[in-house]
């Protein structure tokens, strides 16, 4: 369910608009991993840790293999050990 941004009443979310969705996520997230440094605080390394598992699970629906290979270069870069 979502909210429609013309009446306001709750409706269903069509499969292409969470989809769409999903991608200007999944794109944010990437951006954010990528400005994060091997050398970053601790706290932003475990919000690396945290954004790779948010990026796996969405990689399950998706299957997307560019996807898998950036969060596993990602993964050796930061040094972080999650696989």
């Amino acid at each position: 369910m979502r909210t429609c941004p013309e009446c306001n009443e709750r409706v269903l979310m069509h499969k292409p608009e969470l989809l769409e969705s999903e991608d200007e996520l999944m794109q944010e997230l990437s951006i954010r991993l990528m400005r994060i440094a091997a050398d970053s605080p601790d706290y932003l390394l475990d919000e690396a840790k945290s954004i790779i598992r948010q990026l796996g699970a969405y990689n399950l629906k998706r299957n997307i293999p560019e996807l898998d290979d950036f969060m596993a270069e990602r993964q050796r870069a930061l040094g972080l050990g999650l696989r």
